[in-house]
């Protein structure tokens, strides 16, 4: 029976990190494509542009997060305590009030938005070259909304894949139609003598409206392909229901429509409150970073461009690790719940290590890699304008921070402790703010004190989020297996990577050459290292997808 159970749990386990793993894949690749439709895009309208577009996104990004960010994670976790009991009829009426409550609450903000756009931009960010850009991005607020419920609900029951695809076609059809338009819009600029760096960002914007309606239409229509299956799981159940003996959750009566709509607030405003607070510090960059910059003696203009290269450089780039932690903890939301509510405790620690576990030895030595390569990365890839790597050289612990931070906060919300999560980010928030605000008054720190406030804002938030998820649930975490080993590993692997940059750069003399050859050479060094200190388990291996032939495979070449 013992085995049994070590199976069944080891299976689940696996089921879990697959799921991450689907989302994780999907998740880069959208991240990749966003960034790299960003290149043409940045030597395009250059980093004035940049600061514009980020202006207008970040603003967007907010106003998304109090219309529907709580929804997918909110739905997910909901709709998977349902799953669990053989519930799907109260599932699927779940779905179904949420996508109401999208379509109301999602074309308000759009309205809205759309309305004072002007008066948002030029009051409060003192930037109203960016009202058009936020305008044509209005429409994704309403469609992104509703795309949110849909996606929690496929989440809740253990599908991914819709959620997979449709990111990776939203980001396609984005990236496509951001070049198109940009183009598009600024040679229009420029033959009206308009601000073309405006209309340059304003195209941009528009190609996510764009990418959002086709990922929206892709995975409504799996939801139209999956209707037959959902509902011939509704009446499998009703049927087991009257052929068996009524137990605890099977007597309970059809939730109230005003209960479920009340129980979604709760859940998906307290999500959105701890999300909301970091967007908020990382709006205080669209006016703080600039404004204290020109304190500190610099012009406006030159102000604009270190804000660009801050948002559309080290955010951009930094954001594409973070798709792996942001992957996981959506897993994790469903995974956790669901044993929560079985009151399965030791595969709710079981799955708290493994999601941290996982989370880091993939974004530790990402990080460290940035830190060795920021600059040389940066000038491969604007060669328009190569400035901006140096921020890496400060701000390369924020990516480690930043994904402790997700995972963690993933696990208290499928376990109900929301609130935690608002507090630490409440605490990383502030401490951001006040500390970026002095350091960027400085003018040798100048706009790397804005990267500084962000890797003690998510230092703070990711040290409380794991104090108290370790205390509730009483796990003991494996510190060593978690961050000491990969440490060590990464801190190798930088070395090497930097011998390899220098040696490859001098003998080819070429930088593209001598970026690449680094990445393999220290991508090869970290799982070398990580084998040879046992920073990798078999257990380790099982977990991923076709595990068991890829385990084979490494014991047959003495690699464990």
């Amino acid at each position: 029976m013992k085995f049994m159970s070590e199976k069944r749990n080891l299976n689940q386990n696996n089921s879990f990190i697959q799921q991450a793993g689907i989302l994780a894949i999907a998740g880069i690749f959208a991240r990749l494509l966003g960034f790299l439709y960003r290149l043409p895009l940045t030597n395009l309208i250059g980093d004035e542009g940049n600061a514009i577009y980020a202006v207008s996104f970040n603003i967007y990004t907010f106003l998304l997060i109090l219309s529907s960010a709580g929804l997918p994670a909110a739905i997910a976790k909901m709709v998977s305590e349902r799953v669990a009991m053989g519930r799907y009829d109260f599932a699927h009426r779940l779905f179904k009030l949420a996508m109401g409550l999208a379509f109301s609450v999602g074309l308000f903000f759009s309205v809205i938005v759309f309305i004072f756009a002007e008066n948002i931009t030029t009051h409060f960010f003192d930037m109203p070259e960016a009202t058009l850009a936020l305008q044509l991005l209005t429409p994704t607020i309403f469609i992104v909304a509703m795309m949110a419920v849909m996606r929690g609900y496929f989440q809740g029951m253990g599908k991914t894949k819709p959620t997979a695809t449709s990111q990776i076609l939203e980001q396609v059809f984005n990236a496509i139609f951001s070049i198109i338009l940009a183009h598009s819009l600024w040679n229009f600029a420029l033959s009206r003598s308009y601000n073309e760096f405006a209309y340059g960002a304003a195209g941009s914007t528009l190609g996510s409206t764009v990418g959002a309606v086709a990922g929206f239409m892709l995975i409504a229509c799996v939801y139209f392909l999956f209707r037959k299956d959902i509902f011939q799981k509704i009446r499998k159940g009703e049927r087991r229901k009257k052929n068996v003996r009524w137990r605890g959750e099977e007597r309970r009566k059809p939730e109230k429509a005003s209960a479920l709509v009340k129980t979604i607030f709760a859940t998906s405003f307290t999500i959105i409150l701890g999300t909301a607070i970091f967007s908020v510090a990382n709006l205080t960059d669209s006016w703080l970073v600039r404004s204290r910059l020109v304190d500190a003696g610099f012009t406006e203009l030159r102000a604009d461009q270190l804000f660009g290269q801050l948002g559309g450089k080290f955010y951009t780039i930094t954001n594409i690790p973070a798709a792996i932690t942001s992957s996981l903890a959506i897993a994790l939301i469903p995974a956790i719940s669901a044993a929560y509510h079985l009151k399965n405790h030791k595969e709710v620690r079981a799955k708290i290590n493994i999601g941290l576990r996982v989370g880091m030895l993939l974004t530790i030595p990402i990080a460290f890699g940035l830190l060795v390569l920021g600059v040389p990365i940066i000038q491969l890839l604007f060669p328009n304008h190569p400035e901006g790597g140096t921020l890496f050289t400060w701000g390369f612990l924020s990516v480690i921070f930043l994904g402790t931070s997700q995972i963690a906060t993933g696990a208290l919300q499928a376990l109900g402790k929301m609130r935690i999560p608002i507090y630490a980010a409440l605490a990383g928030a502030t401490a951001k703010i006040v500390s970026s605000y002095f350091l960027i008054g400085i003018p040798s720190i100048n706009i790397y004190g804005a990267v500084i406030g962000t890797t003690i804002c998510f230092g703070i938030a990711a040290l409380i989020n794991c104090m108290y998820l370790f205390k509730y649930t009483k796990t003991k975490p494996d510190i060593v297996g978690m961050f000491v080993k990969p440490i060590f590993a990464s801190i190798t692997m930088a070395v090497g990577v930097f011998v390899f940059y220098h040696i490859s750069h001098i003998a080819l003399n070429s930088n593209a050459a001598a970026v690449i050859i680094s990445i393999i050479g220290g991508l090869m060094l970290y799982v070398i290292f990580m084998l040879l200190i046992k920073g990798i388990s078999e257990e380790d291996v099982l977990h991923l997808p076709k595990g068991k032939r890829l385990l084979g495979f490494m014991k047959r070449k003495g690699l464990l």
